[in-house]
């Protein structure tokens, strides 16, 4: 019986081995494939409504909207709508003073207690919104001059009903940040990798854009509500079921949002476990099939290099061993290259000597997060949150 298990085991973990694999070679050859679009014209014509939620934010807000005031885009054809979502520091105050200053920039509020997170403050946002699209942001980011008038650009020429922007991590000082510089990398790659194959998987709130036709046609985020977070990949879901061919990636260096990384272990784990905490049945199927595959692989890896390393009185465990340490190495190339090809795109390819160290950091987080994420508890904002 033991014996049989063992093959069983071999068998299925060969098979996931080779599925993921085959997937993120396909994720390289689509990232390659996927050139950085040329524009014949600006559309200054295009309003914009800029949404940013934000709750907690006195030590990034103004960093975050210097970048947007410094924007190249025609002014008069941008709106920044702040949405307060109940801050208890001086975010309010920060706000406040820009919008004395600028008419552009307004400041509103989740008024009730009971209307509370980032959906809650987005639709707020767009329902006060004046603009034909609507791009959101975080609080914590800030941009390239062009930024804007790069995204309204492939908005006019695209035909695009939402488009998913690149988003990295800058100023990373500890091998920490920068290991987590190189899986975030990875995370872009596969979100504009996927969508060539027309396939959403993934994408950031921190760098979106869609029309607020669009998002008033599908209902914003009705019925995708539960969950505290999603307002980014659930409403792709529902955007891509009206429009199958609607989504598209816009990879351009000018597009490109950035933020920090996480300076520690405890804030790290509480952002992950929020982004993987959106509910399993809530996902669409590639992204579920995708997840499954990730995760059983990651788990299996580990089973077998424990089985083979601690037990190796036994020919099973040793071939299971072998076959573990043989399907590492070859994901250790394939992940390599994938960061290889991102980390050229994102001008980060210096932190690549990381690699090794982040990917046994990741065959173990991988395993926790998606078990915590299961469980989708998780603090945010002073927040105790629980899907």
């Amino acid at each position: 019986m033991t014996d049989y298990f063992f093959y069983i085991f071999s068998f299925i973990l060969i098979l996931i081995g080779i599925t993921y694999i085959v997937i993120i070679a396909l994720y390289c050859f689509a990232w390659v494939k996927q050139q950085p679009p040329s524009f014949n014209s600006n559309s200054i014509g295009t309003k914009v409504s800029i949404i940013i939620a934000v709750r907690n934010e006195e030590h990034t807000i103004s960093n975050c909207l210097n970048s947007i005031l410094n924007q190249s885009y025609f002014k008069n054809n941008i709106e920044v709508i702040i949405v307060d979502d109940h801050s208890t520091d001086t975010t309010v105050e920060k706000v406040e003073a820009y919008c004395k200053i600028h008419h552009y920039i307004k400041l509103i509020s989740l008024s009730k207690s009971d209307l509370i997170g980032k959906k809650q403050a987005i639709s707020l946002g767009i329902n006060n919104s004046t603009g034909e699209l609507i791009v959101t942001t975080d609080a914590d980011c800030i941009m390239g001059t062009n930024w804007l008038n790069t995204i309204v650009n492939f908005y006019i020429h695209s035909n695009a009903k939402m488009i998913v922007s690149p988003v990295c991590f800058y100023d990373e000082k500890n091998s920490f940040e920068k290991m987590q510089s190189l899986e975030f990398m990875a995370l872009m790659a596969s979100s504009g990798a996927s969508l060539y194959f027309n396939k959403a998987i993934m994408c950031n709130g921190a760098n979106l854009a869609y029309s607020k036709k669009v998002f008033i046609e599908v209902k914003g985020f009705e019925n995708i509500d539960k969950s505290a977070s999603g307002d980014d990949v659930l409403l792709m879901y529902k955007i891509k079921q009206k429009y199958p061919k609607g989504i598209q990636f816009l990879k351009h260096r000018e597009a490109l949002v950035s933020t920090k990384a996480k300076s520690t272990i405890k804030e790290f784990i509480n952002q992950r476990v929020r982004w993987a905490s959106k509910g399993f049945a809530a996902l669409n199927s590639e992204t579920k099939f995708i997840s499954v595959i990730v995760y059983l692989f990651n788990l299996m890896l580990l089973f077998s290099l424990f089985i083979g390393f601690c037990y190796t009185n036994n020919d099973f465990h040793l071939l299971i061993l072998k076959i573990g340490l043989i399907l590492l190495g070859i994901k250790c190339i394939i992940d390599f290259l994938l960061l290889f090809l991102a980390g050229t795109f994102f001008n980060k390819k210096r932190f690549l000597i990381y690699f090794l160290p982040e990917q046994l950091f990741y065959l173990f987080y991988i395993v926790v997060i998606g078990l915590f994420g299961f469980i989708g508890k998780y603090n945010w904002k002073d927040r105790n949150i629980k899907n």
